[in-house]
């Protein structure tokens, strides 16, 4: 559950940085993704696409 609710709200933020291009929307995205990627027990999978968003969005 810790998980879902954290790319539920790591979602959430990303969708808000690109609609108004919020910095604080846009740093809560990257710490919340970053977090996920450093989970133990995280789905592979998962942890590839929080460390490709956080790329994406430090760029």
């Amino acid at each position: 559950m810790e998980t879902q609710n954290l790319l539920v709200a790591a979602l959430t933020h990303l969708l808000k940085f690109q609609a108004t291009q919020c910095q604080t929307a846009k740093e809560r995205a990257l710490m919340m993704f970053e977090t996920l990627s450093n989970l133990k027990g995280v789905n592979p999978d998962i942890q590839a696409l929080c460390n490709e968003a956080n790329e994406l969005l430090a760029a």
